[in-house]
């Protein structure tokens, strides 16, 4: 069977659009997801030694370093989704705690860049670590996903 160049196009177009809707579908489902055990509680490690400090062990943004740079207001963890229409914004929170990508809600001299922090010595930004980093943050999300008032 001959297919014409135009057939050929349309047939890519297809299968293209379809392998984005697969992984779209995934990555959504991955998302609504629960968080296993193991990555809760790696979360929660994470969150107490790098979050709570600042946010607060409860996330309500009264850790005790709240004073130590003037005029740093914390926010409130335990509200993001109420403040997002009763809907968890796990993406948007990801990139604030990595800090990489452009949030301009989030002031960068508030929060280290978690993102380039928790790569791994030595082998920083190569797929392996950028995994690793990406999997404690999720991690971390997941954890802060807990603490939403209802």
């Amino acid at each position: 069977m001959l297919f014409k160049p135009k057939s050929l196009l349309l047939i890519g177009a297809v299968a293209s659009l379809m392998a984005m809707a697969i992984t779209a579908d995934t990555a959504m489902a991955q998302a609504a997801a629960p968080a296993s055990s193991a990555v809760m509680a790696a979360g929660k490690a994470d969150y107490l030694e790098n979050c709570a400090d600042c946010h607060g062990k409860d996330g309500k943004g009264g850790g005790p370093n709240l004073n130590v740079i003037p005029g740093m207001k914390p926010a409130d963890l335990t509200t993001i989704a109420a403040r997002n229409g009763g809907e968890f914004p796990a993406q948007q929170v990801a990139d604030s705690i990595d800090g990489r990508a452009q949030v301009p809600s989030h002031k960068r001299f508030d929060m280290p860049f978690w993102g380039v922090k928790f790569q791994e010595e030595g082998k920083e930004f190569t797929p392996e670590s950028e995994a690793k980093a990406k999997a404690r943050i999720d991690a971390i999300v997941a954890y802060i996903k807990t603490l939403q008032v209802k």
